[in-house]
């Protein structure tokens, strides 16, 4: 059973929401254990993005803060690998796919697993087309959380 799926094994869980490098990379891993110690079964860590089209003000506004600290995808791939060294909380990403492109989808995939990231959510990687990364996620036993909108069918 995955670890996202035991986090839901009583049908919900507290999910904490963290964009990493807010207010610093160091303070994102120390803000992981927090949520954990205070009772999250999941932790979402949103991956900066300079184009967050599908979030609300405070989590843009995250994101700028973020770019600013040098906070980007591989950054991110590090606080995950070093919260893996404490816990084994769940941890899923929110990111664009664009990041994800950029970096490789196949490395993206490969380093997810290395790193024990559990999923991905990528709001605007549309269901009809997620088979652009559907092999790799399963290959790679990362999770696909997919967020269908109103325009999808």
């Amino acid at each position: 059973m995955s670890r996202i799926k035991e986090a839901f094994k009583n049908g919900k869980a507290l999910i904490g929401f963290l964009t990493a490098g807010v207010p610093s990379a160091e303070d994102t891993l120390r803000y992981m254990g927090d949520l954990e110690t205070a009772g999250a079964d999941l932790i979402e860590i949103g991956v900066p993005f300079s184009d967050p089209v599908a979030d609300g003000a405070v989590i843009m506004e995250a994101d700028v803060q973020a770019l600013k600290n040098k906070v980007h995808l591989p950054q991110v791939i590090e606080i995950v690998k070093a919260f893996r060294k404490q816990s084994e909380t769940p941890v899923v990403f929110l990111t664009y796919y664009n990041p994800i492109f950029n970096y490789g989808v196949k490395k993206f995939f490969e380093e997810a697993k290395d790193i024990g990231l559990d999923g991905v959510a990528i709001p605007d990687l549309p269901y009809e087309e997620q088979m652009e990364i559907r092999p790799f996620a399963d290959t790679y036993e990362i999770d696909i959380i997919q967020i269908i909108g109103p325009a999808s069918e």
